[in-house]
């Protein structure tokens, strides 16, 4: 029962306590930093083949961007804006034949063009929550080639463009005349998978190659600031005069 009464109570203070969203078109910039976690299919990968141990595993990475947000009542808004990507994974190779084991970085570098509608609760005065669901534009610039004397490791990207969902939870403060300060966490998941990672291990008179499917999964932490804007002015609307009869 007590859950219920904490629902009655959001639902209430939602509807109760809003902010004048409504007609506020406000620009803002954020930075992500990716997190590696086992989390929701976005932690490593790894193959077995002939008693050789292949392991992708994705490491700290960080997006970075401009995004604009337009309120379209006074819980509603809808987000838009793009963001640099910077993602980190590490192949290493381990064949315990021949007591060998490398490893290699790797980064794969896109974009992304958001398109999200958000729905916020009031908490205090000045603190509000929001979830938000939408999808996004990813952009894959090019494919990725790396080596050594041991292993090729090529990533492939499958289309250089593709669509994601996408998911948010986060918080924000609200001042009066400095803009806002959010915090949050994001998913983003690809309708597709982001690229076929091919390895050709060739060292130590081996010769063997494997495949992995990078799905472009990941979490990140949200830092924002938007800055202040005073809402639109509503245009009135002027009632036309009728034409005067003319005397005949």
């Amino acid at each position: 029962m007590k859950y219920k009464h904490v629902l009655c109570f959001l639902i209430v203070t939602s509807c109760y306590h809003t902010y004048a969203q409504e007609r506020v078109t406000t620009f803002g910039i954020q930075f992500k930093p990716i997190i590696s976690s086992e989390l929701l299919s976005t932690g490593k990968l790894q193959i077995e083949q002939n008693n050789i141990f292949y392991t992708v595993t994705p490491n700290t990475g960080s997006s970075f961007g401009m995004v604009i947000r337009k309120g379209l009542n006074k819980t509603l808004s809808i987000e838009t804006g793009i963001n640099y990507l910077t993602r980190k994974f590490e192949l290493n190779i381990k064949d315990d034949l021949f007591n060998y084991n490398e490893s290699s970085v790797f980064k794969m570098v896109n974009y992304e063009i958001p398109l999200s509608l958000l729905v916020y609760i009031r908490l205090s005065e000045h603190i509000y929550m929001n979830v938000s669901g939408g999808v996004a534009a990813d952009i894959y610039p090019s494919d990725l080639y790396t080596y050594s004397d041991n292993f090729q490791n090529d990533i492939l990207v499958l289309d250089w463009f593709r669509q994601s969902l996408i998911a948010n939870l986060g918080w924000e403060y609200r001042t009066d005349k400095s803009g806002y300060i959010y915090i949050g966490a994001s998913y983003h998941r690809p309708f597709a998978e982001m690229a076929k990672e091919r390895v050709w291990y060739h060292g130590n008179k081996r010769n063997e190659r494997v495949e992995f499917s990078l799905s472009g999964n990941y979490i990140t932490l949200d830092f924002r600031y938007f800055f202040h804007e005073d809402p639109e002015k509503r245009k009135k609307k002027t009632k036309k005069s009728r034409p005067s009869l003319e005397k005949r």
